[in-house]
């Protein structure tokens, strides 16, 4: 009895010295706010270095006599003061990286001192990324102490205790063997069907015996129990949480660590660049944790900066033209579908569709006449008719028609403007009827060749009479003929203050600039179509961006004059292509013609090799 004191006493001292020494280093993290360092990883050339010098390598001054270390001078005997100062530490904070298909790679470290380190902590740190469109998290890296992995792994084996709890048979909330005593006693006929294959409906069930399936089920279930499954079901994602204390989704590191020792972790990751960021700001975020519970918060206050290099910025967003023949005389139309009655050039204007038609057209022709830049010669009225009755019926029948239709219009068009009508007519709509067919599923191959063959031109009479012949007749006549009685308004303008009938301009080429957008917002693959077809500088430049390395050097090699930024492009393609020897001559000569390019190459990974030798002179 006296052992089992003792040790209860010997456990509770040590538990309780645990705690206590827990607790102080705790409190100690909290009082110099303890922080995770990110740094950039060494590199040949550092380009920012801040000096971190030790706390107790700093002489200090609280206002007495400053005591500094004194040796002697061999040489004069006198007294000299001196101090030694400790070896600093060099943090790079910001690195270049190069864009490449729409994205970056960023890689730095992550320095986890000691003292947030215990085996009953896990410590959990997210690398956060700023983009203009917001901050978005990384995979988190976890540093777990053994203690809280060995908890973390029993709350795991609750949490599966927990999952086989919840039921998955739904016959088990209800009570059989009861059911089956009241069907015996109540309702023999069902309780015979027991052992019975046969399908009985439910429906049929009630009618025969006057309860049903659901209603016995129903009253038979124990609810209470499927609540409480329900409920399970429901708890389970916040359980995983509660039981086990981590985190769900991907996690890039998590190591356990058995005594606390400093972590170093080099993270690389690849992320989605853009358009226009010059700048990504990482910092870290996170906390120590013990049971799941937050106890101190990563205070986060270093960072680092990466600077983006693109091939997108070696843009020329000159405005590029397109030259354009500009004619004096201008045409443009529209069409109309107008139902005349049968033979007839009447026209009901109060049915919708030629209501609907007449207004469209009314419109169109007013926007014409309006157009300050241009003057209406002419407009054209031009009626045609379908195949049925004589050719030359049909044609007066079409010159009627569109006297019909220039009646209408001339009513709602301001004075001064009735003379610039004309009439024409196509007798039979021959063209758009053949153009029909030619594409309509509901005319057989036969007949279809048998029309493409008729003489309409010559014979358009004899040509209807073999229509007529034809077993589609009838669909002709009810579904393709009233499409062919159109007309069409043609309108004849000529430009303003222009004498010339022909003038040369140019323009800006609205294609090509937008080729040039995509470019800047890091689009290759529209880059590459909207640029492709220019095969000048831009699109050099769209295709290396985009990766085609190949098509991106056939197009340089063609452009002849070589400035220093073609120089430099040609250079990235050749070393991209593992020709270093002339991708290095070509980047020489880029050097010669623009000397502001030697830092360019510092910033672009191919070129980059080549700048070492630049340094030495």
């Amino acid at each position: 009895m006296c052992s089992d004191i003792i040790r209860w006493c010997a456990v509770s001292v040590l538990i309780f010295t645990v705690s206590c020494t827990s607790s102080r280093q705790l409190a100690r993290i909290s009082r110099t706010e303890t922080d995770v360092d990110v740094s950039i990883p060494p590199f040949v050339e550092e380009e920012d270095v801040t000096e971190i010098l030790k706390e107790e390598e700093t002489p200090k001054n609280d206002g007495g006599p400053l005591i500094m270390n004194a040796v002697k001078d061999l040489e004069t005997g006198e007294m000299v003061a001196t101090d030694v100062i400790g070896a600093s530490k060099v943090v790079a904070r910001f690195r270049n990286v190069a864009e490449r298909s729409g994205k970056v790679t960023v890689e730095f470290d992550v320095s986890v001192p000691s003292s947030l380190v215990a085996s009953k902590w896990q410590l959990r740190l997210f690398p956060e990324v700023s983009m203009p469109d917001g901050s978005f998290r990384l995979d988190p890296i976890l540093v777990t102490g053994s203690k809280y992995r060995t908890r973390q792994i029993r709350g795991y084996e609750r949490y599966r205790e927990f999952i086989a709890s919840i039921i998955r048979d739904s016959s088990v909330f209800v009570q059989l063997r009861p059911l089956e005593i009241f069907l015996e006693r109540n309702y023999p006929d069902i309780y015979a069907m027991k052992n019975d294959t046969s399908f009985v409906s439910d429906p049929q069930a009630a009618n025969i015996f006057g309860v049903t399936q659901e209603e016995v089920l129903s009253h038979y279930t124990r609810h209470g129990l499927a609540l409480r499954n329900r409920r399970k079901e429901i708890r389970s994602e916040m359980m995983l949480e509660k039981l086990t204390g981590g985190l769900k989704g991907r996690i890039r590191l998590d190591t356990v660590i058995v005594s606390g020792t400093d972590i170093h972790y080099r993270y690389v990751q690849m992320i989605e660049c853009r358009p226009g960021v010059k700048k990504i700001p990482v910092k870290l975020a996170g906390g120590l944790y013990e049971d799941g519970r937050l106890i101190y918060e990563i205070p986060g206050k270093n960072g680092i900066d990466f600077y983006v290099s693109s091939l997108s910025s070696l843009v020329d967003s000159s405005p590029h033209y397109r030259s354009v023949i500009v004619e004096r005389n201008v045409y443009d139309y529209t069409n109309a579908i107008l139902d005349f009655r049968q033979g007839s050039a009447d026209l009901d204007t109060a049915s919708g569709p030629n209501a609907a038609e007449l207004s469209r057209i009314r419109k169109n022709m007013e926007g014409m006449l309006g157009m300050s830049e241009y003057v209406m010669d002419s407009v054209v009225v031009s009626a045609s008719c379908s195949m049925e009755g004589s050719y030359r019926y049909n044609a007066s029948l079409a010159l009627r028609r569109a006297e019909t239709v220039i009646g209408l219009l001339e009513k709602g068009t301001d004075k001064g403007h009735e003379e610039i009508f004309r009439k024409a007519a196509v007798p039979e709509n021959w063209e758009m009827f053949l153009t029909v067919i030619s594409h309509d599923p509901s005319v057989s191959r036969e007949s279809r060749d048998r029309i493409l063959e008729l003489p309409y031109r010559e014979c358009p009479d004899s040509s209807e009479t073999v229509l007529q012949s034809l077993p589609e007749y009838r669909y002709f006549r009810e579904k393709v003929y009233p499409r062919l009685r159109t007309v069409r308004l043609g309108f004849h303008m000529h430009r303003k203050d222009m004498v010339k009938d022909t003038v040369y301009t140019s323009e800006i080429d609205t294609a090509y600039m937008a080729g040039v957008e995509a470019l800047k917002n890091l689009e290759y693959p529209k880059a590459v179509e909207l640029l492709g077809k220019y095969r000048d500088y831009n699109a050099a430049l769209a295709y290396l961006s985009a990766g085609y390395d190949s098509k991106a050097l056939e197009i340089i090699c063609t452009l002849g004059h070589y400035s220093a930024r073609v120089l430099y492009l040609k250079a990235v393609a050749l070393s991209r292509l593992g020709r270093d020897g002339e991708a290095e001559a070509v980047y020489g000569k880029c050097v010669e013609l623009d000397p502001a390019l030697l830092h360019r190459g510092r910033l672009d990974p191919e070129i980059q090799k080549f700048t070492f030798k630049y340094d030495k002179l």
